[in-house]
């Protein structure tokens, strides 16, 4: 049983990637609203995260981090997108800081969303909710992490009006999308897999 598990995990996993990169290099995953990009990339991590756990949500943060990394080096639709590229930065250390930021909040953001599902789902008992509530505070947590990492990384840029946009804007339709998207995905999925056990 474990071994089929552990099958029916990749296989979503790879699904998830998948989509990941049909996301990342089609206009489908990012929305522009200047001066800054908005993604919906997020959400196929929150929901393998809900589904299978901290590890894969681990794992689909990475693969969020490397396909925006990709695309800010060969397409950025901004300014702000640039600094997501480390062969955009003007010194190895904001190279460094480039990665960092391109993979460290998205990593935590597979991790938190599996966390916060499972605190929810212990406290709360109902699973639709649990997911929403996940989902919402995972995008809302990914923003804040992309914020501080943005503010303590290249805060000698002006950035106070990109911050309100983000603040408002993104954060307002990352967090409405999240939950809107990932809470009947991941009931019917969850509902599939029990008709299935």
């Amino acid at each position: 049983m474990k071994q089929q598990q552990r099958i029916q995990n990749l296989t979503k996993l790879a699904l998830l990637i998948a989509l990941l990169a049909i996301l990342t290099f089609t206009p489908l995953g990012f929305i522009m609203v200047p001066p800054v990009s908005i993604t919906i990339m997020h959400i196929p991590v929150i929901i393998g995260a809900v589904l299978m756990g901290p590890v894969y949500g681990g794992v689909l943060g990475f693969s969020f981090g490397l396909f925006s990394m990709i695309k800010a080096s060969y397409a950025a639709a901004s300014p702000v997108d640039m600094l997501f590229s480390p062969f955009f930065a003007a010194s190895p250390l904001d190279a460094l800081k480039s990665i960092v930021m391109c993979f460290l909040p998205r990593i935590l953001l597979g991790v938190f969303a599996a966390l916060l599902y499972r605190t929810f789902r212990r406290c709360i008992h109902n699973t639709p909710v649990s997911v929403g509530v996940a989902a919402a505070l995972a995008s809302v947590l990914h923003t804040v992490m992309v914020l501080g990492c943005l503010w303590l990384f290249f805060d000698g840029i002006a950035f106070k009006a990109i911050f309100a946009t983000f603040l408002t804007v993104n954060g307002l339709i990352e967090l409405a999308a999240a939950p809107l998207i990932a809470v009947p995905v991941c009931s019917a999925l969850m509902r599939r897999k029990q008709s299935y056990d």
